[in-house]
């Protein structure tokens, strides 16, 4: 795995390597494990890859990761990779460079996906990423945790209780056509009114919902 120029036969999400040493794709970034003693004993090798449009490796982040000691059951090296590359989905959508993810990629070989620091990571992304890569990200947690019809219908709220703090009525115009724009109008709304740092926090007080991935929304 760790020496593939491309990924061309894996064209879609899904899974790769072994049950030992799992990889998963989401879109064009692929989150994977290795096994390499010589640069660390003791930890797992943890490679993030940036795949352009053809499947090729465009970039990459790569290092030891403190996280995963050797001896962790191999159900939290699948849980690891899959909510990784779900984290960085969209952050990587509108660059050929993982660079300005550096920070937080670096975060998550170090501490790992638990709650707190995936909600920690989720923030430093955030700050990295532009609004549209940041309500792409949340538009589809809502999807993945709620389906887009109860997503939107909580949206809608959440959009009238915003527009009212910003001086519109509910029933007023811009309101209704933000409503009635779908899922990614409300989303985008709350992203451009709050900030693209504030958004994921602001959803998880309004919706009472983490606003990460987590574990078992993809069956892992």
């Amino acid at each position: 795995m760790r020496n593939d120029p491309t990924l061309r036969a894996q064209p879609a999400d899904g899974w790769l390597g072994t049950l030992e040493l799992p990889g998963y794709r989401a879109g064009s970034v692929v989150a994977k494990l290795d096994d390499l003693p010589e640069i660390d004993p003791d930890h797992l090798y943890f490679d993030l890859l940036l795949l352009d449009a053809g499947g090729h490796t465009q970039d990459n982040h790569s290092g030891p990761c403190r996280a995963l000691a050797r001896q962790r059951p191999l159900a939290e090296r699948s849980r690891f990779v899959r909510v990784v590359a779900e984290l960085v989905r969209h952050a990587s959508s509108d660059t050929r460079s993982l660079t300005a993810l550096g920070q937080a990629l670096s975060f998550i070989r170090e501490c790992g996906v638990e709650q707190w620091r995936l909600i920690a990571a989720a923030q430093l992304l955030d700050d990295a990423s532009s609004e549209h890569a940041v309500a792409q990200s949340l538009n589809h947690l809502l999807q993945l945790a709620l389906g887009e019809d109860e997503a939107r219908r909580a949206m809608c709220d959440v959009v009238v209780g915003l527009a009212r703090d910003s001086g519109f009525g509910p029933l007023d115009s811009h309101v209704s056509g933000i409503n009635d724009g779908g899922l990614a109008a409300q989303v985008g709304y709350v992203v451009r009114t709050v900030g693209k740092a504030r958004a994921r926090r602001y959803l998880r007080h309004v919706t009472d919902f983490e606003m990460v991935p987590k574990p078992d929304m993809f069956g892992v």
